[in-house]
């Protein structure tokens, strides 16, 4: 099998780590192609760990480039990530009297790519030739990832594609870390016992702090004894306590990053329990006779909850990050469980001018576990 040396660049390498869930552009050039060919394929393998987590073709009509958005390989490389660690960490920050960090490391990808064509230099024979980097590589390295991703917004106030990657966020939420996308117009309402987060995140990894309400770090100080013997810093954000009920949440945000958020409960809670009923052959006397019996399914718990009367900038965020996150938890009989979340309207209306006052967001949370 020939081999070409290719160059490979775009949003690729130099040390550059990009969001799994934003578009991701591999630029493939100096491709070479026989004058006569009728096609010019390219195909490329996206592998993580040895294994094929995207194929990628397209035909270049003799052009001498090629580009591939391989976004939907880099979701690949993280859908076996489970959340159960950080979930934990949280867990362990009820009781602590110091921050527990816990850290999501990038993963590294690796191409393979092909050309194909049909060469009259060789009799007409199918040719399949495997490209190479200038430095020999046929596993072409550099490629890294992390869990999240940008908005279409963000990614437009970025004018250079090369630098759309993690880097963008870096001293961007000097408050409650970058990795956050919590409001910094007002502080945070939470429980006087909740416990809060720091999500902060690097070329290398994304991290995040889970502070216990006894915590008594100030705000820039790096007072963390545990935090700092790991190398972790940052401080707990700016929170205003309330001595009102709230129970606290954890969700992954849009940037992949485990936060914490406190929601005020509401005056309900009901148990969903579903019936079936069937009718059951009886041993016959002298006429043939049934019984009706019933089987009951479900017993998952929900409550009505609300995030308060909030600022329309909070409003919108429970609405666009609680409210649309793919997983969460919540803080129930002393340990986070798995719980899912509806919106208590269809369309949840976070303003309206013709009404002097705050605005609020109403939600139902029930238990991902049934008993």
């Amino acid at each position: 099998m020939e081999r070409n040396v290719v160059t490979v660049s775009g949003m690729f390498g130099d040390g550059h780590t990009y969001f799994a869930d934003s578009p991701v552009v591999i630029d493939i050039s100096g491709l070479k192609w026989p004058g006569t060919s009728p096609f010019n394929v390219v195909k490329m393998e996206v592998l993580y760990q040895n294994n094929v987590v995207g194929h990628f073709q397209g035909d270049t009509y003799g052009q001498s480039s090629i580009s591939f958005d391989v976004s939907s390989a880099l979701r690949a490389i993280w859908a076996d990530y489970g959340f159960g660690g950080e979930v934990e960490k949280a867990g362990n920050a009820l009781s602590a009297q110091v921050g527990q960090p816990f850290s999501r490391e990038m993963r590294r990808y690796f191409l393979r790519i092909y050309t194909e064509y049909v060469s009259d230099d060789d009799g007409g024979v199918f040719t399949i030739t495997q490209c190479e980097d200038e430095h020999g590589n046929t596993d072409i390295p550099g490629g890294q990832c992390l869990l999240g991703g940008l908005t279409e917004w963000e990614r437009s106030l970025i004018t250079d594609d090369s630098k759309r990657d993690v880097s963008a966020l870096e001293h961007t939420g000097i408050r409650n870390g970058d990795a956050s996308t919590k409001p910094t117009s007002s502080p945070e309402r939470v429980g006087w016992e909740s416990i809060t987060s720091w999500v902060d995140v690097q070329s290398g990894y994304t991290k995040s702090i889970f502070y216990p309400a006894a915590y008594n770090g100030r705000r820039g100080e790096n007072d963390d004894v545990a935090g700092r013997e790991q190398g972790w810093t940052g401080h707990a954000p700016i929170v205003l306590r309330d001595t009102m009920p709230y129970v606290d949440f954890l969700f992954v945000n849009r940037r992949g990053a485990v936060e914490t958020c406190s929601a005020q409960p509401l005056e309900s809670m009901s148990i969903d329990v579903e019936t079936t009923q069937y009718a059951r052959a009886e041993r016959p006397t002298f006429r043939p006779s049934s019984s009706i019996m019933s089987l009951a399914t479900g017993g998952r718990r929900s409550w009505e909850m609300s995030s308060g009367h909030v600022t329309r900038e909070w409003a919108e965020w429970w609405v666009m990050e609680f409210l649309m996150a793919k997983q969460r938890w919540m803080l129930y009989k002393g340990r986070f469980v798995p719980v899912t979340v509806t919106p208590a309207k269809k369309s949840t209306t976070i303003y309206d001018r013709t009404k002097q006052q705050m605005s609020s967001v109403e939600f139902t949370v029930t238990l991902a576990l049934e008993g």
